[in-house]
Parts: structure tokens; C-alpha cells; sequence
């Protein structure tokens, strides 16, 4: 081999280090920029986590206080329930007073009746006794003593009719308010129910993204992990690529000093 061929392979050599160099510059140009984007994609899968992890602690802590607040409602629907039913025997005692009242009202009214048949008696007694002049003397004292009782009897009759119309009447003024007030309790029981159920689906909803919240928190996890390894490997690479092109410098300044050694 002569010096001119030496020449061109020492010259072709520099030129082969030089477009080394030059292609691993921007290799690793290319390199680090993916490193910074992958950089970028680790810091904002960090923010994701660190936001589904505080979904997940939202989403734990609303279902727990609607847990509680289920368990509150239920208690207060069983005690509306528990109200409902005073209320209905409550209902079923003023309905045995009323025939109770009925029964007296018919009572007083016999009893009116009777009174006014004894005083009509008492009178013609008494009519029957004036005829007898004094042989009717004793049966006219009896008479009248008869028609005082029955006086007395009918004006008894007439204040306890006058009580019976009041206690009648309260009594009816109770059976409405009651009315009201049981309609009222089974409008809160069904009230409560609805509630009940809704607070059930709002749990439902919560546990459902707690479950999401959790599978993105891992998955995320998953995408970090594999991010680092990615962020590892590229740092190797980018290492390695530098060291070539440290190697590939070191081979132009060999190549030309060897160009320049070789001329004549």
C-alpha cells in the first residue's frame, strides 16, 4: 500500500468519525428531548395519581357519611313507623268511642222516652186520683212524687244528652286532627323511604367511583413504573450515545492527525 492510498483510507476514516459524530449529536438530541417529554408525562401521571388517590379519599369518605346518614333515616323511619301505628290504634280507640256515644245517645234518648211516659202516667194517676176525692188522697201524693222523679229523670236525660253532643263533637274535632296527623306520618314515612333510597344509589355511585378512582390510582401506578424503566434506559442510551460521540471526536482528531502525518 502507498502513501496515497493511506492517505484516502486515513481520509475516509476522519470523514466516517466526522457523520458519526455528527449522527450521534443528534441522536442524542432526539434522545434527550424524548427524556424530557417522558419526564413531563412522569410529573403529570404524578398529578393524576396524587388527584385519583384524593377522588378515591373523597369518594371513600361520602360514602361512609351516607352510610351514617342511611342509618339515621332508618331510624327515624322506624320510629315514624312506630308513630303510624300509635296513630292507628289511637285512630281505633276514637272509633270505639263514637259507638260508645251512639249507644249511650241511644240510651238517653230511651231513657227521655220513658220519662215522658211516667210523667203521663204521674197525671192521669193523679187525674184518677181526684175522682176518688179523699179515698185518692195517698196514690195523688205518690203520683206527684212520681211526676217530680220524672221531671228530675228528664232534665237529667236533657244534660247528659247536652254532655254526649260535646264529647260527640270533640270527638270528631279529634278524628280529624288525627286524620291530618296520619296523613302527614305517612307522608314522612314515605318521605323517608325515598330518601333511604336515594342515599342507597348515591352509595352505589361513590362506591363505583371509588372503584374507578382505585383502577385509575393503579393503572397510573403501572405507567409510572414503566415510565421510569423507560427513563432508565434512555439515560443508558443517552450515556452510551455520548461516549460515542466522545469515541467518534476521538477518531476525527486521530484521522487528521493521521491525514496530516501522511501528506507529503
Amino acid at each position: 500500500m502507498n502513501l496515497s492510498e493511506s492517505l484516502n483510507i486515513a481520509r475516509n476514516i476522519t470523514d466516517n468519525a466526522h457523520n458519526v459524530n455528527k449522527a450521534s449529536t443528534t441522536r442524542v438530541l432526539e434522545i434527550q428531548n424524548i427524556e424530557k417529554l417522558v419526564n413531563e408525562f412522569i410529573s403529570h401521571s404524578n398529578e393524576i395519581q396524587s388527584m385519583s388517590n384524593q377522588s378515591l379519599e373523597s369518594a371513600q369518605s361520602a360514602t361512609q357519611e351516607s352510610n351514617t346518614v342511611i342509618s339515621l333515616v332508618e331510624k327515624l323511619y322506624a320510629l315514624i313507623n312506630e308513630m303510624s301505628d300509635a296513630i292507628n290504634l289511637f285512630s281505633t280507640t276514637i272509633n270505639d268511642l263514637n259507638e260508645k256515644n251512639k249507644l249511650i245517645t241511644e240510651l238517653v234518648s230511651n231513657n227521655d222516652k220513658i220519662s215522658m211516659q211516667t210523667n203521663l202516667l204521674a197525671i192521669n194517676a193523679a187525674i184518677e186520683a181526684s175522682k176518688v176525692k179523699e179515698f185518692g188522697r195517698g196514690f195523688a201524693i205518690v203520683a206527684a212524687e212520681v211526676k217530680k222523679l220524672a221531671s228530675a229523670s228528664k232534665q237529667s236525660t236533657v244534660n247528659i244528652g247536652s254532655e254526649i253532643v260535646q264529647i260527640t263533637s270533640m270527638t270528631n274535632e279529634a278524628t280529624k286532627r288525627n286524620e291530618a296527623v296520619t296523613s302527614l306520618v305517612q307522608n314522612s314515612v314515605q318521605i323517608s323511604k325515598e330518601a333511604i333510597e336515594k342515599l342507597q344509589n348515591l352509595v352505589s355511585v361513590s362506591q363505583q367511583n371509588s372503584t374507578n378512582a382505585n383502577k385509575i390510582s393503579c393503572n397510573v401506578s403501572e405507567q409510572l413504573q414503566d415510565s421510569n424503566t423507560i427513563i432508565h434506559k434512555i439515560s443508558t442510551l443517552v450515556s452510551d450515545t455520548q461516549k460515542a460521540v466522545e469515541g467518534s471526536s476521538s477518531n476525527m482528531e486521530l484521522g487528521q492527525s493521521l491525514v496530516e502525518n501522511l501528506r507529503p
